[in-house]
């Protein structure tokens, strides 16, 4: 008769082939039962079979019931593991279910009451088994979980520095390219024998080198993106970078037919911060300004303003302005109000993130038609 593979499992270690012989043949209906004649080979078949419930007489010659229980917990913690005693050893019984036996039984055993001990124990051993199973299924689901969000957490920081590098490098390299039409322009009139107007081609090429180094340090920094270690903070003159980004904007306003000024900038309004940074924010702001002055052909006025404690930068147009539902959400990532335009809509997020970095803060006023105005306010360095 062939036993089914679904049967539980039962092992029987008895050195007494009697007592052994009987269990085999009162549990083979309903389980597969292994025999041994000492807890050696009992050990072997724990291994081999892994049974559901272990059944041990507690006096053996050799290795006794006891010794080999704990054996059998330090192979299989949750198999349950009922102890047969002999008269007179009901202390040691006991001792047993100290040691992590789950039943005993006394011999000579009741038929029924053995049957009840083990279906009970093969249960209690299938609960844990399951109960494990389910556990340790648990973990290795939560485990990938974690570690396919943090890939995904990865991949969306990259995706959003990404598209951060790609905004930050697209100001410097539009005012690198309006200087090359206006220096092509410049040989167009100088072939043809006209006098050359405005800047110096030695000026327009320093802020053509200006704006490329800064590309340089913009992809520098995105390099290190995610690095333990930010770039250290050293003193910078706000009102140095704000004539910088002045100077390097003033092609793209006339080209804009934006009439661009600037005022009081001349004080050094010194902080602590990472220059690349808050150039990359006053910039923001102002090309922002100057594309929107462009649809009304308006201004653009530049302003550094030093206080007690602070330094105010401040960029007014008069461009068509935003409303009020517009307002709360211009420093949200790709929110613009260029629509169909060549906005990204991450400026200003950038630009805010950049000064909150400096524990400074933003603040803009705007009224449609009339004109915004931004504010970037930065602590000024101790002196």
């Amino acid at each position: 008769m062939t036993i089914s593979p679904e049967l539980p499992k039962v092992l029987v270690i008895d050195d007494e082939m009697g007592p052994r012989e009987s269990l085999r043949m009162l549990l083979k209906p309903n389980y597969q039962v292994h025999t041994a004649e000492n807890v050696e080979t009992g050990i072997k078949l724990l291994k081999e079979k892994q049974p559901d419930a272990v059944i041990t007489d507690i006096r053996m010659p050799g290795t006794s019931g006891i010794e080999g229980l704990r054996k059998i917990r330090e192979i299989d913690p949750h198999v349950a593991v009922i102890m047969l005693t002999g008269f007179g050893a009901l202390e040691t019984a006991q001792e047993a279910l100290r040691l992590g036996a789950n039943d005993y039984i006394s011999k000579p055993f009741d038929a029924t009451e053995m049957r009840d001990v083990v279906h009970r124990n093969v249960e209690r051993t299938r609960v844990h088994r399951t109960g494990e199973t389910a556990a340790s299924e648990i973990r290795e689901l939560n485990g990938r979980l974690l570690k396919e969000l943090a890939q995904k957490e990865r991949l969306a920081s990259l995706g959003q520095a990404s598209a951060e590098f790609v905004h930050d490098l697209g100001n410097p390299l539009t005012i690198v390219w309006g200087y090359v039409q206006l220096l092509a322009k410049k040989l167009e009139q100088s072939d043809a024998g006209q006098t050359p107007q405005g800047v110096t081609s030695s000026k327009e090429l320093n802020i053509i080198e200006q704006n490329v180094r800064l590309c340089r340090e913009l992809l520098t920094m995105w390099q290190s993106y995610g690095s333990v270690e930010a770039a250290p903070h050293k003193s910078i003159s706000v009102s140095a970078i704000v004539n910088e980004v002045f100077k390097g904007t003033e092609p793209m306003a006339v080209q804009a037919g934006v009439t661009l000024t600037s005022d009081n900038c001349n004080d050094e309004c010194t902080v602590q911060g990472d220059e690349v940074q808050v150039k990359r924010a006053i910039q923001n702001v102002l090309i922002n300004a100057i594309q929107a002055a462009a649809e009304t052909k308006g201004t653009v006025k530049v302003s550094c303003t030093r206080k007690d404690f602070y330094v105010d930068a401040r960029v007014e147009d008069t461009g068509p302005g935003m409303t009020e539902a517009q307002i709360p959400k211009i420093f949200e990532p790709y929110f613009t109000t260029k629509q169909a335009k060549s906005g990204t809509g991450l400026g200003l997020y950038i630009t805010k993130k950049v000064v909150e970095d400096h524990n400074g803060s933003i603040k803009v006023d705007s009224t449609p038609k009339v004109g915004t105005t931004f504010t970037i306010r930065l602590p000024l360095l101790n002196n």
